[in-house]
């Protein structure tokens, strides 16, 4: 959180330090002190691990993880009485892929339940070319890919079914981003769904709230099964909302994974408090614009049409921190409504991992 010093911020909110959530996505936050210079980009292959030092920047970046680790950040999500007006739909130059599916070969691996260790930065320059220069930019999603995956109704389904669901849903997610993060050098293992209706203990703290959220203390997906009822109803009834929310919560896997999310929190740490919001909210909106490159790839396939597409747009709107709280002119972590539909749009209509980089936009456009 801003300033080194959490607090929960309004909406639907990320999980516990170690997280990164729909509303929100948290994960975790490091140093201070004065600026650096950037230092050189690590290699191609490997992703470039900190070294074992006692450097004060990775002795904060450990702090941070600890502290964060300790805390949990789980807001309400909370109804609102309208919704926004319907979008466009997309058009013919940003209409997901159709023909060929280019992924039929691909096989998922299982969950994994003991994945590898999250790859962090080990000074501050090497945490600002994470987040701004990746290697991940470089790359672009499988698209269209084939998910072969029933459709459900997540408002009716018992809460075995929507976890099967779900855990069935990350082998599509898996077909999507694997090999891109694998192009790029870095692993991705399967994040396991857990599903749940009453208080689930967890590596980022307890989860008592309506909430879904991604925890990098467990690299674990955590979805509330009456999560869409605190939605207005033109949205609860949204084809596709429940994957959509996973794929956002997806995207914070992805940026764990390719070292953008701790490097995040580690500038975040050092960064004033508004500054700190800026960075929140570029967090939260690449995680949007991450789930709509799934769901742009997966669209032939899973049968997604542009008044289906229109509807998933109004679905991010609806998880603004101004449509969340009510207060147009909130000032907090995850980006106004207007913001998060945007860059969710901006995913529909690219195959380029590049066009979600949230880092080096102006910070009007994540307002």
């Amino acid at each position: 959180m801003p300033g080194g010093t959490p607090r929960p911020p309004q909406g639907w909110q990320s999980a516990p330090p170690w997280q990164g959530n729909v509303g929100q996505l948290q994960q975790w936050g490091p140093p201070q002190g004065g600026p650096r210079s950037p230092q050189p980009w690590p290699p191609p292959g490997r992703p470039q691990r900190p070294r074992r030092r006692r450097s004060l920047f990775g002795s904060l970046v450990r702090l941070a993880l600890v502290i964060l680790a300790i805390m949990f950040i789980s807001a309400t999500l909370r109804s609102v009485t309208s919704g926004p007006e319907t979008p466009n739909s997309p058009g013919s130059s940003d209409a997901p892929a159709s023909g060929p599916y280019v992924n039929e070969e691909y096989t998922p691996p299982p969950p994994d339940m003991n994945p590898p260790e999250l790859p962090m930065p080990d000074t501050v320059g090497q945490a600002e070319n994470y987040v701004t220069s990746n290697t991940v930019y470089n790359q672009s999603i499988p698209s269209p890919t084939a998910c072969k995956m029933n459709s459900l109704d997540p408002n009716g389904a018992s809460k075995a079914e929507l976890e099967t669901h779900l855990n069935q849903l990350m082998g599509c997610l898996m077909a999507v981003w694997e090999p891109p993060l694998k192009a790029a050098g870095w692993q991705l293992p399967r994040p396991p769904v857990t599903v749940y209706s009453s208080p689930v203990r967890t590596a980022c703290g307890v989860m008592r709230e309506v909430n879904a959220a991604y925890c990098a203390g467990d690299q674990r997906v955590y979805y509330a099964q009456p999560l869409l009822s605190a939605f207005p109803e033109e949205v609860r009834t949204t084809p596709y909302a429940a994957e959509t929310i996973i794929a956002h919560e997806f995207g914070h896997a992805v940026q764990a994974r390719s070292a953008i999310l701790i490097s995040e929190k580690a500038l975040e740490q050092r960064a004033s408090k508004n500054e700190g919001l800026v960075m929140s909210r570029r967090t939260e909106t690449q995680a949007d614009c991450f789930g709509a490159q799934f769901v742009r790839s997966v669209a032939q396939s899973q049968n997604l049409d542009a008044a289906r597409l229109a509807g998933l747009q109004r679905l991010t709107y609806n998880i603004g921190d101004d449509v969340l709280s009510g207060q147009p002119n909130i000032n907090e972590g995850h980006g106004l409504g207007r913001s998060r539909e945007a860059w969710f749009t901006r995913g529909l209509g690219s195959d380029q991992i590049a066009a979600c980089n949230t880092f080096t936009a102006p910070a009007s456009s994540v307002r």
